[in-house]
């Protein structure tokens, strides 16, 4: 963890060898990195098949390669006029035939279940879709004459979750699958422009709230809570930054279904866990009774969970999305800095890796 090392985020020289690989920068670069993926996005070739309005939609990832899904099936489901569903695993489910449209989403394009999920689609018929950086999911896309949008490789998946959405939200319109979506696209990097600057490690952390959010969460156990239906899953993505980059564990969790289960957990949740900072993620037009459910369940946590409330920009859903993400992704990597850690290293999960290869 670093211990003994002052790490002041105002001096680049104090996290000197902690970013070797990079991944700072790589988050400052995120705008750039939206719109290189909207423009993969409109260079993809479709056919006939994929302008017709399929019956359903299946996104299929994991990890850093499915956040991207996740937040596609949020921001759209207003507009969608046919049900998304994420997969996480490598069979999909029964009702995908070939009436369905399948998005294989992979960024090293190597992913064992995303590949098993797209073989099996291949195989039922599906539209199918891809979304990578080359591997084997390239290649069998090449193979069995279906769309890929190919996207720049040499990135962390977690690191590129421009690369894997953005696509999918110039395709969609495309595809007659939503409205256009130019205003919302455009208020969107209006605003993550904006975000870069003010996140930016140039900016002092008197005026830098990914730096301030940080230095808040330092040697603290971090608790993130997303309003459905649109936060619930940049939550999702806060905690697996946190994991990822940051090396720390969290929680993250969903409102109002936490108020039916987790909320009585704190009865004795502070008994067990130290100093907890508890980070709500909202929009500005929330539910009415979304919004008494925040303020009752800051009370119901009371004082020793600090609670802070966060609200997202803008008033398009993809807006509010991604700089609500964008803010706790470079939150995360200064939060590696303070914690002594390289944010790029991700070693059990290599273990992991190396491990079951061993064993096929």
């Amino acid at each position: 963890m670093g211990e003994g090392r002052r790490v002041d985020l105002d001096d680049p020289a104090s996290w000197s060898g902690l970013d070797e690989h990079g991944m700072l920068a790589m988050g400052e670069d995120f705008p750039r990195q939206c719109r290189e993926g909207l423009a993969i996005g409109e260079g993809v070739e479709l056919s006939s098949r994929y302008t017709e309005m399929p019956a359903n939609i299946v996104v299929c990832g994991m990890g850093g390669s499915a956040i991207g899904g996740d937040l596609f099936a949020k921001i759209f489901e207003e507009q969608l006029p046919v049900p998304v569903q994420v997969v996480r695993d490598y069979a999909l489910p029964s009702f995908v035939d070939e009436r369905t449209l399948v998005i294989a989403c992979s960024y090293s394009g190597n992913t064992e279940e995303v590949l098993s999920a797209y073989r099996e689609a291949v195989a039922r018929g599906s539209r199918v879709l891809a979304v990578t950086s080359g591997g084997q999911l390239e290649q069998a896309s090449l193979a069995n004459r279906t769309p890929v949008a190919k996207v720049p490789g040499g990135r962390p998946p977690r690191a590129s979750t421009g690369y894997m959405l953005m696509p999918l939200v110039a395709l969609a319109p495309r595809m007659g699958l939503v409205p256009p979506v130019s205003g919302a696209v455009n208020e969107t990097l209006r605003l993550l422009d904006q975000q870069a600057d003010a996140f930016g490690h140039h900016t002092p952390a008197a005026g830098n709230h990914a730096k301030k959010l940080a230095q808040h969460l330092a040697g603290r156990f971090p608790l993130i809570y997303g309003t459905a239906p649109f936060m619930g899953p940049v939550a999702f993505r806060w905690r697996t930054q946190l994991n990822e980059n940051s090396k720390v564990l969290a929680i993250s969790a969903e409102l109002p279904e936490m108020n039916h289960n987790e909320v009585v957990g704190w009865e004795l949740g502070l008994g067990m866990v130290n100093r907890p900072a508890v980070v709500f993620l909202t929009i500005a037009d929330e539910h009415p009774r979304i919004a008494d459910r925040l303020l009752i369940t800051q009370e119901l946590l009371g004082e020793d969970a600090d609670p802070q409330v966060e609200i997202a920009l803008g008033t398009a859903r993809l807006a509010q999305v991604m700089t609500a993400m964008y803010l706790g992704d470079m939150m995360t990597l200064y939060l590696a800095f303070l914690n002594g850690v390289d944010p790029y290293t991700i070693t059990p999960i290599n273990t992991l890796k190396r491990r079951l290869a061993e064993l096929t």
